[in-house]
């Protein structure tokens, strides 16, 4: 097999895990959504919705989850999604930023390395439930590991 046809296979690939990442975010706003604007009778219909999302966005994004806020370096609590470049931050540090910029009469950019989106406001950013819920669990799954006799000092 020539370097070129792994070369254009990687890039398909690369391609198809942005599709599915752009397809998942999609859904899970949809849902999100409907799971707002809902009336209680659909409780039980929803929280089966939203675990079904959680497991297959888990599934999909494992590899690649990064809880650490580019600004603060250390994990999120509030993640905040960028509808613009997708990005994420956690809540606190992204509002200051804003705000000391917005004071400076200074636009913000996106402060993950590389990024192109040169304005971040407050009006694009939107609460990432899915993360959220992500870190919840990775917090509660590594305070019972760190429970247990074995782990105890």
């Amino acid at each position: 097999m020539s370097l070129s046809t792994v070369h254009s296979t990687l890039s398909s690939l690369k391609t198809c895990l942005t599709d599915i990442g752009t397809g998942m975010d999609i859904v899970t706003d949809v849902a999100l959504d409907v799971a707002e604007t809902a009336g209680s009778e659909n409780d039980a219909v929803l929280k089966k919705l939203e675990l079904m999302m959680l497991e297959c966005d888990i599934a999909v994004t494992q590899s690649e989850v990064n809880f650490t806020c580019p600004l603060t370096q250390v994990e999120m609590v509030n993640p905040m999604k960028n509808r613009k470049c997708n990005h994420h931050y956690d809540r606190d540090a992204i509002t200051g930023m804003i705000k000391a910029r917005q004071n400076q009469k200074k636009k913000l950019r996106c402060p993950v390395v590389g990024c192109g989106n040169t304005d971040v406001k407050q009006g694009d950013l939107i609460l990432d439930q899915i993360m959220k819920r992500q870190i919840q669990k990775r917090e509660t799954t590594e305070a019972r590991f760190w429970s247990t006799p074995t782990h105890q000092s």
